[in-house]
């Protein structure tokens, strides 16, 4: 129930799940649009097109597709222009070996107090904002150590899906589900669109922020983290491209209160601002934007969004996914990422049982999902644990309410670095999560959260055949570290 991102790719995936005689039908509506002015995807988006073979050069064509190789963030640390750092999809580069738990490349760079990118061939490409063809042969050809998602616009990628699925032989609906009928045991057995009643055997609600069935029917528990991420409303707009070429990362500038997104495509940027309303209010917000690229905007609706996610998205034949199962602030591209995690352990616990699933794996997937979004939680407040406090929103974001597992395991950084061990418990119950301790890492480092001493004195720990890999590593770094640095490690 619902298209969008959510509803089709869920389509998709039950589509190749389950044999031609079960129907998959997508039931949307023509006079309700979806949210969304531009999206980026992480790894986990490259992965669903393989899974699901969706050809990637038709999704990039159909959907002014862009490159994506991370985030840039600007502003965050002192709020001057010459303020950035970013998070990369690093994969396979020399600093990325573990040895005693940890990464001792990810330390002995800590240690010299360098940018942790500054290993990754092709670092430079993104710093220097070279154009996409160029990424796309470097990608072909194998020469960078980033792994690639992609920045697209929604609208289209909806609409891309949805061909994609009725390809494959699911059906659409174009209607409006007025209710949803329950049996005496809460199970779904029929959606009233008008006159018509549509027989169901499983349902999921990708109905967006109207959560008609999860949230308006069964009045399932919801779990706010507003305490902790204090962004609750975004004003989405269109704006040229700032730069020559589209960049190769999502861009977050810090703003008086909150933050503005910048997703390139191929003609044109999805932004918006999305920001504290007790800090500052819609029009005091939407003239910040103007101020900031120095011309005026057409928003958009702007959305009002509580951070937080249900604390049981699955119920008997009814399950919540993407926008309708939960939401935060769109920092580090988490609303499609986790729900592609969920879609991927959904379709993961239907074929291991070959469709007979017990209400204790119900239960064990809720759980693993409920835990999946507190490690998001945990994750994105991480990125507001930065030493800004020049006005009051940036004093009171960093004097938020610190979960108890972030703040042990950020603890933990001022005696060693981060471990696998800090962030395995988010990904439980067979759930693979949607961030590695490298992600954590990029982060954590440039935000001054891991301890330089401690990391130095771990890669002094180690053996000497492993100190030597360490040596190496310092001396082929790019020369983009310029031509006076020197590895200081004995």
């Amino acid at each position: 129930m619902g298209g969008g991102t959510a509803g089709w790719f869920a389509a998709i995936a039950m589509r190749r799940l389950f044999s031609p005689n079960i129907e998959v039908r997508v039931i949307e509506s023509s006079q309700i649009g979806i949210v969304g002015v531009g999206e980026g995807g992480l790894l986990n988006l490259a992965h669903a097109f393989e899974r699901y073979q969706i050809p990637v050069e038709r999704f990039m064509a159909e959907t002014d597709a862009t490159y994506k190789w991370g985030f840039s963030y600007e502003g965050w640390r002192t709020g001057q222009d010459d303020d950035r750092y970013f998070h990369l999809f690093a994969g396979g580069g020399k600093a990325e070996w573990a040895e005693y738990g940890f990464l001792p490349g990810f330390s002995a760079l800590i240690g010299q107090q360098l940018p942790l990118p500054s290993y990754i061939r092709g670092f430079k490409s993104v710093a220097l904002n070279l154009p996409q063809q160029d990424a796309k042969q470097m990608l072909a050809e194998g020469c960078t150590d980033i792994q690639t998602s992609y920045h697209f616009d929604s609208y289209k990628t909806a609409n891309f899906l949805k061909s994609i699925a009725l390809e494959r032989g699911v059906v659409h609906q174009d209607a409006i589900v007025d209710r949803v009928e329950l049996d005496e045991t809460g199970n779904a057995t029929a959606l009233i669109m008008g006159e018509d009643s549509l027989a169901v055997d499983f349902v999921i609600d990708a109905s967006g922020f109207a959560r008609k069935i999860v949230g308006n029917t069964l009045n399932a528990e919801w779990v706010s983290f507003k305490d902790s991420l204090l962004m609750d409303r975004a004003i989405p707009f269109y704006m040229p491209h700032p730069f020559k070429n589209p960049v190769l990362v999502t861009r977050a500038l810090a703003m008086d209160a909150g933050w503005m997104w910048q997703i390139p495509l191929v003609n044109r940027v999805g932004a918006g601002y999305v920001y504290s309303s007790k800090h500052i209010s819609d029009e005091q917000a939407l003239a910040e934007i103007e101020r900031k690229l120095g011309y005026k905007i057409e928003p958009h609706k702007t959305l009002k969004f509580d951070p937080g996610c249900f604390s049981k998205v699955w119920h008997g034949n009814i399950m919540a996914l993407g926008l309708s199962s939960g939401f935060v602030e769109p920092l580090e591209a988490t609303s499609i990422g986790q729900m592609l995690e969920q879609l991927r352990n959904f379709e993961r616990v239907l074929r291991a049982g070959q469709g007979i699933v017990s209400e204790k794996s119900i239960k064990e997937f809720n759980q693993a999902n409920l835990r999946a979004w507190e490690g998001i939680r945990d994750f994105l407040r991480m990125h507001y644990d930065c030493p800004r406090r020049d006005n009051p929103f940036w004093c009171d974001v960093a004097a938020s309410v610190m979960p108890d597992d972030y703040r042990n395991i950020k603890a933990c950084w001022q005696e060693r670095t981060p471990r696998m061990l800090d962030i395995e418990n988010y990904a439980i119950n067979g759930w693979g999560g949607i961030f590695h301790v490298a992600n954590w890492m990029f982060v954590a480092a440039p935000l001054g959260l891991i301890s330089h001493q401690a990391a130095k004195q771990e890669v002094l720990a180690l053996p000497q055949a492993s100190k030597e890999r360490v040596k190496l590593l310092l001396q082929e770094l790019p020369s983009l570290l310029g031509p006076d640095w020197r590895p200081r490690i004995s």
